[in-house]
C-alpha cells in the first residue's frame, strides 16, 4: 500500500490565469530539491501570465520563478518548503507495481461553475483532493511508460512512485478510450 501521507506534503498545484484571466489550476508538480519543482509541460512555450505555487499541505502560495522545460518537463523555482521526494534506482519492468498522486483540477465541477471568476488560491485550497491511480506498469518503452488506471485533468506533473514511495517518473496524462482499458502515460526518470 502506498504511503500518502508522507508523499503529499512533497506536492503543489501549479496555477495561473485562462485567456479571460480566470483562475486557473494548470498542473501537479512535486519537489526534487530545496524550493526546487518539477512537472509534465506539453506546450511549446511556458504558461501566460503570472504562475504561482500552491501547497496542497497548507495552502501557502509563492511566486514561480526560472521556469526552463524540455522534452515535456518543466523545472522552476518557488519559495515553498517542501522535502524533496526521492528518486527510484531500480529498473521498470511491466506488471511492477506502481501508483501516481496528483490533484485533479475542480475549477469546472458544478458547484464552482457559478463562482470561477471570482475564484482565488484561498477560496479554492479547501477543495483540493488528493487522487492516486493504483496499478502496474502495464507498457514501457525507453523514455515513457503506462499505468494501469486514469489520471484527470489537473494530475499531470505529479509522481509516478513505485511500492517503497521513490520517484519512477512523471506523469503526463492519459485519454480515456472505449476501446482500450485507461492507462495513465508518464515519462520515465533515468
Amino acid at each position: 500500500m502506498h504511503d500518502l501521507q508522507s508523499i503529499a506534503p512533497s506536492c503543489a498545484v501549479l496555477l495561473g490565469s485562462d485567456v479571460q484571466g480566470r483562475f486557473e489550476h494548470l498542473a501537479t508538480a512535486w519537489c526534487v530539491g530545496p524550493r526546487e519543482w518539477v512537472t509534465a509541460w506539453a506546450g511549446e512555450e511556458p504558461p501566460a501570465g503570472p504562475l504561482r505555487l500552491m501547497s496542497v499541505n497548507d495552502g501557502a502560495v509563492a511566486e514561480v520563478a526560472g521556469w526552463e522545460q524540455d522534452d515535456g518537463l518543466a523545472g522552476f523555482t518557488a519559495a515553498l518548503d517542501a522535502r524533496p521526494l526521492a528518486t527510484a534506482t531500480t529498473e521498470l519492468h511491466k506488471r511492477v507495481p506502481l501508483w501516481a498522486l496528483g490533484w485533479p483540477s475542480t475549477i469546472d465541477h458544478p458547484a464552482f461553475r457559478l463562482s470561477r471568476g471570482s475564484l482565488d488560491p484561498q477560496r479554492y485550497f479547501p477543495y483540493l483532493c488528493p487522487w492516486t491511480v493504483s496499478g502496474h506498469c502495464a507498457l514501457f518503452s525507453a523514455s515513457d511508460g503506462w499505468l494501469t488506471g486514469r489520471c484527470y485533468i489537473g494530475m499531470a506533473g505529479g509522481p509516478v512512485l513505485d511500492a517503497a514511495g521513490a520517484v519512477v517518473g512523471v506523469l503526463l496524462g492519459s485519454e480515456p478510450s472505449p476501446d482500450h482499458p485507461p492507462l495513465a502515460r508518464f515519462q520515465r526518470l533515468g
